[in-house]
């Protein structure tokens, strides 16, 4: 039975999140109408009530969860870090290399997207078409990722294109896949052991979604990163390990990093269908889908 249709089974759940949104759109309308004053009294609207899935932990930002007494983390990763190619230049720079033994489905996807880069055209640029990069490419892209860690989850903002990462330090298991749809940064949870963020991505999207140039994501990708902070923390070391039985063998390991560079801010940066109708590049006659 597919994955579709085993969320259709769970129809009950799925409601129950339904009535949460609900609830947080009433909120939101009710935070929106201007306050009322009357003989100098304020008169503010009812907060609506909530009404919390059962079994449901509280959310990442909520006061009960931040204020949970936790061990000190070994570092704080709050920052702008920039993705050098310099620093990755013999790991594969912006790709993950050496890659592994391919099953041959997914070898005859590399061979003919290598093919078709040979004769001067990108293979299936989904990227250029304004689809996320997500994990783990999303992880080398250029331009500063801001980074906010607070007790309970580590927020992650890459500029290029606006891509977000969660990852959830408050002892929250993977949300169930039959629920919480596959994304394309997936859902991550960390933990530290030592001096080492340990952190497990799982429930991606696999549609129009690339580990690197003509190597897809499967729905089965696990990504587990070893994060820690080197040079007094002014290197970010990530150590990533992959595996994904639908599209190699074995698990396919790399390292990468990046540099503290906090004398800049993340920006504005979307990617927008219009802007690149000027990029050669993006052109349908310059791909091949």
């Amino acid at each position: 039975m597919n994955r579709n249709s085993r969320w259709q089974r769970k129809g009950g759940r799925a409601a129950a999140w339904a009535r949460v949104g609900s609830v947080f759109l009433a909120g939101a309308l009710a935070a929106a109408i201007p306050a009322r004053v009357m003989g100098g009294d304020e008169k503010l609207p009812e907060i609506p009530a909530s009404t919390p899935v059962p079994g449901q932990p509280p959310g990442a930002l909520s006061k009960e969860n931040l204020t949970k007494r936790r061990p000190k983390p070994p570092f704080d990763l709050t920052g702008n870090w920039m993705f050098s190619p310099a620093m990755n230049a013999e790991n594969g720079m912006f790709d993950f290399l050496p890659a592994p033994k391919l099953t041959p489905a997914a070898k005859s996807v590399f061979d003919t997207s290598t093919a078709t880069m040979n004769s001067g055209k990108n293979f299936k640029n989904d990227e250029g078409q304004c689809w996320p990069a997500g994990m783990p490419e999303s992880m080398t892209r250029v331009w500063p990722n801001q980074t906010i860690q607070l007790p309970t989850v580590i927020i992650m903002t890459q500029m290029l294109k606006h891509e977000i990462r969660w990852i959830y330090l408050d002892g929250r298991p993977h949300a169930d896949p039959d629920i919480k749809p596959p994304s394309y940064s997936g859902d991550s949870i960390g933990h530290f052991e030592g001096d080492t963020l340990v952190v497990e991505t799982v429930n991606l999207q696999p549609r129009h979604h690339w580990i690197m140039a003509g190597i897809p994501v499967g729905p089965k990708l696990k990504i587990v990163e070893k994060i820690k902070l080197k040079s007094g923390g002014k290197i970010l070391e990530d150590t990533f390990t992959m595996s994904d039985p639908d599209n190699w063998e074995g698990d396919w390991v790399n390292t990468k990093y990046w540099y503290r560079y906090d004398n800049a801010d993340a920006e504005e940066a979307f990617c927008l269908p219009d802007i690149n109708d000027n990029l050669l590049s993006t052109h349908d006659e310059s791909n091949v889908r």
